[in-house]
């Protein structure tokens, strides 16, 4: 199952569901200190990818839950993938793959800037409009990792065992180690950060990068990176929906897209479920592998039994949004379903050029500016800012009412919206004469059933009972709990050199990162220093073909698995949930072995001592061999590693630690 209740946070403008406590509807409610400063960012990422057991959690958990494809990322937020999992991030113009083992934390994604630590594991960037004037840094536990231009990489964390790693295939990079050293990366390089603390060394091999693992190349055959003439790059998603869908052009609304294949009698906002996040309050997930941009940018509208959406206006700037809908509910809703009992929420997509008021923020630029794109017009927007600032809702014979869509109610039981129930699972047909009679609210915020009898007419607009966030008791009724490593406080922006707040060096977990590729890769310029005039590399194009309908990942088993014993190399994370039955290492270069902590006996390998013998065939790991440093003629006076000879191993052999060589 999917994630759910995913985000701990104190509601800004609404209250906990059941408690009785009414908080105001309108834009001008009463506000908690857990509102931030300001508006909340233009920009989120996405989950755009997953396959096998990916797990996450935000700023205030302590614990992990499943994670689901399409569900909004921001500051705070941390994504774990399991053995045998991997994942795909879109943030910020770029395309962050996430190998098994791995795990991410969203220090800051926002307007300005987008920063990541990656605390264990690998990842594969690939960018594809990124904006080299907004910082796009990536913090591992030796240094700063900073994109200077479009390009592909890949970053290792390293480990006690491994050094840090920044490659790039195409573009250019940078480095800064924790000791303020700061190594220049182009085209073709590979910069290695090796040792710990003050003895950190810096230096740059001179072979080609790994290539990116198949899967993500095959990932990137159903992508189409070109942003279309008639979108802005800063809708996030787009990338996905050229495979799933068309464009075509309508008379009124100019270049629309329609989805190519959707369930009978499908509607938008009707295949996912409803998530809450911090801050925007309560989200909307969608399960089709393009609902993302489609449902949080843009409008859309039906014609003769046709849904299309129509997209933000191309040339402003694309503002996300939880849920672009309007909600109806509460007691007029269960009074005209004939049970008030019921409880129900219901919802419809908002149509073209109308308005949609944030639930999170008062401020009347930021309600303008998340309606830029949607050609509003001025007195349309009004009229329903003024509704929200007097806490009206609108009703059938309001002569301002304008809903295109209302007729398309989804209505599920609160308790349902609550627990984050898939919407297709729980939904109640209610007939159209009746939905046509029950007020729709002019914020975008679910109301919460009514506490008692129904609410006078005279009162009933006086406020609207939100639902807040779930409570921690219907967490647990949801059983979400996901395996992960244990969950540690992380600054929220750490200094450009990771001087502080850079998370620790650990024990490897999972298997080696494959090998540096060229026979002649070499070490060369320790410490050099950055090069600002060198230039950038060209963007790669996108390919031409794509295919109508990519295979997508089956459902996984969303029930927690056993989780191991904590290892004894690896006191963070205590609850390792790589099994080392399952993962594990070939043997290592001895010098490795003799500085660390004992590991757990393995069946499959003997502690290995300094005179070497010739290294066993490793078949468990054929996917990923590990990165050595260059072959051992770059730096001659180092022990000599493991022969040439054994060819049927499919790992090369790891030599000796790179700051020994040096």
């Amino acid at each position: 199952m999917n994630n759910v209740f995913r985000r701990n946070i104190p509601v800004l403008m609404a209250t906990v569901f059941g408690t009785g406590v009414i908080a105001v509807g309108g834009i001008a409610g009463a506000q908690t200190n857990s509102q931030p400063q300001g508006d909340p960012p233009a920009r989120v990422g996405r989950l755009a990818y997953e396959q096998g057991t990916v797990s996450f959690h935000d700023g205030q958990d302590n614990s992990w839950s499943a994670a689901s494809v399409n569900d909004a990322l921001t500051t705070g937020d941390s994504l774990w993938t399991q053995p045998d999992a991997r994942s795909e991030v879109a943030v910020g113009g770029t395309r962050v793959r996430m190998d098994q083992s791995t795990q991410l934390d969203m220090l800051k994604i926002d307007d300005s800037a987008t920063r990541m630590q990656l605390d264990q594991g690998r990842l594969d960037i690939k960018t594809f409009s990124l904006d080299t004037a907004q910082p796009y840094e990536v913090v591992t536990p030796r240094g700063t990792v900073k994109l200077e231009a479009q390009g592909d990489y890949y970053v290792e964390s390293g480990s006690t065992d491994d050094p840090t790693r920044l490659g790039v295939r195409s573009g250019a990079a940078q480095i800064t180690g924790l000791n303020g050293q700061v190594l220049a990366v182009r085209a073709g390089e590979v910069g290695e950060i090796s040792g710990d603390g003050q003895t950190l060394q810096l230096r740059t091999i001179q072979g080609a990068p790994p290539p990116m693992l198949p899967y993500w190349a095959q990932r990137d055959q159903q992508l189409s990176y070109d942003t279309p003439q008639y979108l802005s790059a800063d809708v996030v998603g787009y990338e996905d929906m050229q495979a799933y869908g068309g464009w075509s052009n309508d008379p009124d609304y100019g270049q629309v897209w329609s989805p190519n294949t959707v369930p009978d009698g499908w509607q938008p906002y009707s295949t996912g479920q409803w998530a809450y996040s911090d801050p925007y309050g309560w989200t909307w997930v969608d399960e089709q592998p393009w609902g993302f941009a489609p449902y949080h940018y843009g409008r859309w509208a039906n014609r003769d039994n046709r849904w299309f959406w129509v997209p933000p206006e191309h040339g402003q700037r694309a503002v996300y949004a939880p849920a672009l809908v309007s909600f109806v509910g509460g007691a007029e809703l269960g009074v005209a379903i004939g049970n008030a009992g019921a409880a129900p929420v219901g919802w419809f997509p908002l149509g073209p050029r109308e308005a949609y008021v944030p639930p999170y923020s008062h401020d009347r630029a930021y309600y303008d500016r998340v309606n830029n794109g949607a050609h509003v017009d001025r007195a349309v927007m009004n009229d329903r800012w003024q509704h929200a600032e007097s806490h009206q809702a609108y009703t059938a014979n309001d002569p301002n009412e304008h809903m295109a869509n209302r007729r398309f109610t989804t209505v599920v039981p609160a308790s349902a919206f609550v627990g984050s129930q898939r919407v297709e699972r729980a939904a109640i047909k209610v007939p159209a004469d009746k939905l046509a009679s029950v007020p729709v609210y002019a914020v975008s915020a679910p109301p919460a059933p009514a506490q008692g009898n129904t609410p006078k007419a005279d009162t009933r607009f006086n406020g609207v009972q939100e639902l807040g966030r779930p409570t921690a008791a219907q967490r647990q009724e949801q059983n979400r709990a996901a395996p992960g490593p244990k969950v540690a406080e992380h600054a929220a922006a750490p200094p450009a050199a990771g001087a502080k707040g850079a998370p620790p060096l650990e024990p490897r977990n999972g298997a080696a990162p494959p090998a540096i590729q060229g026979e002649h890769a070499q070490a060369q310029q320790p410490n050099r220093p950055n090069e600002a005039n060198r230039p950038a590399e060209p963007n790669r194009a996108a390919e031409p073909n794509r295919p109508a309908e990519p295979n997508r990942p089956a459902e996984t088993n969303r029930a927690e698995p056993a989780r191991p014993a904590p290892q004894a190399e690896a006191p963070h994370p205590p609850q390792a949930p790589a099994p080392q039955a399952q993962h594990a290492e070939p043997p290592r270069a001895p010098e490795q072995h003799q500085v660390e902590a004992p590991r757990p006996p393995q069946p499959q390998h003997v502690e290995p001592q300094h005179v070497e013998a010739p290294r066993p065939a490793a078949p468990q790991h054929v996917e990923a061999p590990h990165p050595s440093a260059p072959p051992q003629e770059a730096h001659a006076p180092a022990p000599a590693p493991h022969p040439a000879a054994p060819a049927p191993a499919p790992h090369p052999a790891a030599p000796a630690k790179p700051e020994e060589k040096k």
